[in-house]
């Protein structure tokens, strides 16, 4: 599988090419990640998949994901499964399943992530407080092996 192409500026979403082997352009923000808080929890997300897009099927080994679809149709894949999903649907994903989503309809389709860390690989980690400055947030993140699973 080849990696994507990732363009990126500081103001404004990041443009995915191909992400986890799908195809065409995803718009992904990073708009917290759990170092900013004491939960257990790894990131906070919001998606946009132009028409015709779709996030290819990949595993996640050390978080689990929790998609909630702000606009737009889409088919989620989870294992063998197939779903027709809209604005509102929920969609969770626990650790190692297979998943990915296409954005089946004319217009973008918009979903927030949440990546949460099962107690398994919260247990694993060092400890850790949030961070106050968030210039050394990265830093941070770097050192403790929290970055995007």
């Amino acid at each position: 599988m080849t990696s994507p192409l990732i363009l990126s500026d500081t103001m404004h979403a990041s443009k995915i090419l191909g992400v986890h082997g799908g195809k065409g352009i995803l718009h992904w923000k990073r708009l917290a990640t759990g170092l900013m808080m004491h939960a257990d929890w790894d990131s906070f997300e919001f998606c946009r998949l132009e028409p015709g897009a779709a996030v290819g099927e990949h595993v996640h080994s050390r978080t689990e994901e929790i998609y909630f679809i702000v606009g737009g149709h889409g088919l989620m894949h989870i294992n063998q499964e197939r779903a027709e999903v809209g604005k509102g649907d929920l969609i969770v994903t626990t650790l190692n399943t297979r998943h990915g989503i296409d954005n089946t309809g004319d217009g973008d389709l918009e979903f927030v992530v949440v990546e949460v860390l099962p107690p398994e690989i919260v247990n694993r980690l060092p400890s850790y407080t949030p961070v106050a400055d968030f210039d050394d947030l990265a830093s941070k993140a770097s050192e403790l092996g929290r970055d995007h699973g």
